[in-house]
């Protein structure tokens, strides 16, 4: 199988979604799919070659890396589309199978698409925009869409309530390599207890709750692994001396961070996949589970497809400090609970890696790629 995987970034950097689509084509490279990463390049854009990319998101598997000079590379609705209209023009379609992308806005005009196409999302887009529930509709029933990869079944419902039909859906979690064991330990303190958030450090995260978390528990250093310069939540967590901000650490180096905790955060908040929409089910989570630490998290209607309380994690109210404050309590007070926590996390976690990911990833498009030869046949035919 060849596919063509065209990005919407023209340079590597920290966000999730770049780490996502790279962790992806990797795996589906090493399975042994033919992929063809396709990257707009502007005038001031490096060329790049595939082992930049793999080494700068710590990654192996032989894909090919493709720049085409382009002023579109970006995430606003105009920019995706007009990538698109040169994508679909690309000669690299020549060859291929199929297109598979994480780009929104194929959802209203993938029907132009010349090859055979497959969607990986996150959002819930039909819900967080009603009124493009016919587009989606119109473009996921089309003939040249294999359907669509998601990453929950909280996402996986919006497409349902939108009119997409079940066999053109896969939800397919996203995953974690396993750790090696080893590497270097990070410098810090030894006399207390450590809680760390590893991800994104800004405004939109709900670490709000963590501060006031920390301000409950003086006894407790909280760490916060992500920092990218002094924005508003160093600025609140600069007078509270038990909390430690960290810079962003390439992703290599993040085990060591993770081994290094007591318990692990997600932050005890609604406000990133309700007020905010720009998380569901985070990448920090799988990373989390491969730890094989004990996981502090909120309830929530995405992660709890993963994460049971007092089975795999601890689960508290969303905007609730004093009640994660106890329950970070209770982790480190009780070391057979979190012991136990911690192996059922991994355990879990040996299911939830990308190469699983990636294979259940190809069946589907394999078999959606067949059914559709088979109709292409039966057409021929008449």
């Amino acid at each position: 199988m060849r596919l063509v995987y065209p990005l919407m970034w023209s340079r590597p950097d920290r966000k999730a979604d770049r780490q996502q689509s790279i962790g992806t084509a990797a795996a589906l490279a090493r399975l042994g799919v033919d992929v063809t990463l396709l990257i707009p390049r502007g005038p001031d854009d490096p060329m790049l070659a595939p082992a930049e990319l793999q080494d700068y998101f710590a990654v192996t598997g032989a894909f090919r890396l493709v720049q085409r000079p382009s002023r579109w590379a970006g995430e606003s609705l105009a920019r995706q589309l007009l990538w698109l209209r040169q994508v679909f023009r690309d000669p690299a379609l020549a060859e291929a199978d199929l297109l598979y992308a994480r780009i929104p806005a194929l959802l209203g005009v993938g029907g132009r698409s010349p090859l055979p196409l497959a969607l990986d999302l996150y959002r819930p887009w039909p819900d967080d925009w009603p009124a493009i529930r016919p587009l989606v509709r119109r473009t996921v029933r089309g003939r040249n869409c294999l359907g669509l990869v998601l990453h929950s079944h909280h996402a996986a419902g919006a497409y349902r309530r939108a009119g997409v039909p079940e066999a053109k859906m896969l939800v397919a979690h996203n995953g974690a390599d396993p750790v090696a064991a080893g590497g270097k330990p990070v410098d810090l303190p030894t006399d207390r207890p450590i809680a760390l958030y590893a991800g994104r450090i800004n405004g939109e995260k709900g670490l709000d709750q963590i501060l006031a978390m920390a301000a409950l528990r003086p006894g407790v250093l909280f760490v916060l692994v992500g920092s990218e310069g002094e924005g508003p939540i160093e600025a609140a967590a600069a007078p509270l001396a038990n909390v430690h901000v960290v810079p962003w650490q390439a992703p290599a180096a993040l085990p060591a961070w993770l081994a290094a905790a007591d318990v692990l955060l997600i932050p005890p908040s609604r406000a990133p996949l309700e007020t905010f929409r720009n998380c569901v089910l985070p990448l920090k989570l799988f990373d989390y589970l491969a730890a094989g630490k004990p996981v502090l998290a909120p309830r929530a209607p995405d992660t709890a497809e993963l994460l049971k309380d007092g089975e795999n994690a601890l689960l508290v109210p969303a905007g609730d400090p004093a009640a994660a404050a106890a329950a970070l309590d209770r982790l480190l007070g009780d070391k057979a609970l979190a012991s136990r926590l911690a192996g059922e996390a991994l355990a879990l976690s040996r299911a939830l890696t990308w190469d699983s990911r990636a294979e259940r990833v190809a069946n589907f498009l394999e078999r959606r790629l067949n059914a559709a030869r088979r109709r292409g046949a039966g057409r021929s035919r008449r």
